[in-house]
């Protein structure tokens, strides 16, 4: 696993640790794309999803479903 994934892991479990909610999750990935370049494009992809989770119910994920996804990605 690269150091940037690392990071992004690190600081969303940092965020969601006591309180989860989509919004937390989309406001933090929005945040860490705005400010990192990417070659990875698989976390990119789990990115710009994850940037999209608040944006309704049909695309909110539970605490669980997000940790899923980040690990099958």
């Amino acid at each position: 696993m690269n150091q940037l994934r690392k990071d992004f892991i690190t600081g969303l479990e940092e965020r969601v640790r006591d309180n989860y909610t989509p919004s937390i999750v989309a406001r933090y990935a929005l945040e860490f794309y705005l400010d990192h370049d990417f070659t990875d494009s698989k976390l990119e992809y789990v990115i710009n999803y994850l940037r999209g989770i608040d944006a309704g119910p049909q695309f909110e994920l539970s605490k669980k479903e997000v940790i899923n996804f980040i690990k099958n990605k």
